[in-house]
């Protein structure tokens, strides 16, 4: 697969944003990242805007939040190779992830 850099950067409106500027920022994120693609952003309004709701609950968009959650274990899953979408866990960020699951060890 060739990647072709100047394309991947078009994805990321924060790095966008930068040209033009006398002296552009240099992001240094940790290897994560915190820079997110358009689709990434597109999707999170859309989530925010049409099903943002307590898990669990018993009315329509509530429902909908756990579908989406559902649909987001099933893509990584399949994404991840793992046996089961219940494998899939998603958290703050990977330094909360980890404090938690040092505490519990």
């Amino acid at each position: 697969m060739n990647l072709d850099p100047k394309t991947i950067r078009s994805q990321f409106p924060a790095i966008n944003r930068q040209a033009g500027l006398a002296s552009p920022t240099i992001f240094l994120d940790n290897p994560g990242g915190t820079q997110v693609a358009q689709p990434v952003l597109d999707r999170m309004a859309a989530y925010l805007v049409d099903c943002n709701a307590n898990h669990g609950g018993a009315f329509l968009t509530s429902r909908h939040s756990d579908q989406v959650l559902d649909e987001a274990h099933r893509a990584m899953a399949d994404f991840y190779n793992a046996r089961r979408p219940e494998e899939i866990i998603f958290g703050n960020n990977m330094t909360t992830l980890t404090l938690h699951i040092s505490r519990s060890i």
